[in-house]
C-alpha cells in the first residue's frame, strides 16, 4: 500500500510528475504496468482539480489584500494575455491535449492548468483536453520506457548513453544555430559559433 501512495505523490508532483512514476513503479518497485500506468495518471490528474479550484481564490484573496500581489497579477495577466491570447485561443483545446500529452520538461498538468486559469478556457473542456493529453503522455512514457530497456537489453548502456549524448549535441547545435539567425548584424543565417 504504500509503494501505491508514493507512486500517486511522485505523479503529483510538478517537475517529476507522471514521466517519473511510471518508471517508479515499474523498474523500482516492480508494479505491473496496468497498476502503474493507473496510479501515475491518477496522481498527475489530482492537482489539476485543486489548481483550478483553488488559484482562482488565491490570487483574488492575495490581490484584495497585498497592493504588490494586485500589481504582480495583473502585470501577469496583461502580458501573457497580450502576447499569447491568439495563439491560444487559435489551438485552444487542442493544444492543451499536447501541450499535456507530450512528456517534455515543463509540459504536463500543472503547466496546462495555469494556462486554463491565466487565459479563463473553458473549465470542462479544459479538464478533458488536459486528462486525454495525462493518458497519452502515460502511453509515450511506457513507450520510452520499453525501448530504453531493449536498447540496454541488446545492447548496453553505452547505446543509450550514445543515443542521449548525440540528440544532445543535434539540439545544441540547433539551438545556437537559430539563435545566431536572431543575432543582430548577423548577415549570414547559417554561420556556426560554438
Amino acid at each position: 500500500m504504500i509503494e501505491e501512495i508514493v507512486i500517486v505523490l511522485i505523479a503529483m508532483t510538478p517537475l517529476a510528475g507522471i514521466r517519473a512514476a511510471i518508471p517508479v513503479a515499474v523498474m523500482g518497485y516492480e508494479m505491473t504496468i496496468p497498476a502503474a500506468y493507473f496510479l501515475s495518471v491518477l496522481g498527475e490528474f489530482i492537482p489539476v482539480f485543486i489548481i483550478l479550484a483553488f488559484l482562482g481564490v488565491v490570487s483574488q484573496w492575495l490581490s484584495h489584500n497585498f497592493s504588490f500581489m494586485r500589481r504582480f497579477f495583473d502585470f501577469l495577466f496583461e502580458k501573457t494575455r497580450r502576447d499569447y491570447n491568439g495563439r491560444v485561443h487559435k489551438y485552444g483545446i487542442f493544444a492543451l491535449f499536447l501541450f499535456t500529452g507530450i512528456p517534455l520538461p515543463f509540459s504536463g498538468a500543472w503547466t496546462a492548468s495555469l494556462v486554463v486559469f491565466l487565459f479563463g478556457l473553458p473549465y470542462w473542456k479544459s479538464v478533458f483536453a488536459i486528462f486525454c493529453g495525462i493518458l497519452l503522455a502515460g502511453i509515450n512514457i511506457l513507450i520510452i520506457m520499453e525501448m530504453g530497456i531493449a536498447v540496454e537489453k541488446y545492447h548496453g548502456p553505452l547505446a543509450i548513453a550514445g543515443f542521449v549524448a548525440l540528440v544532445s549535441l543535434i539540439y545544441f547545435l540547433y539551438y545556437r544555430r537559430n539563435n545566431n539567425k536572431k543575432m543582430p548584424g548577423s548577415e549570414n543565417s547559417t554561420t556556426w559559433r560554438l
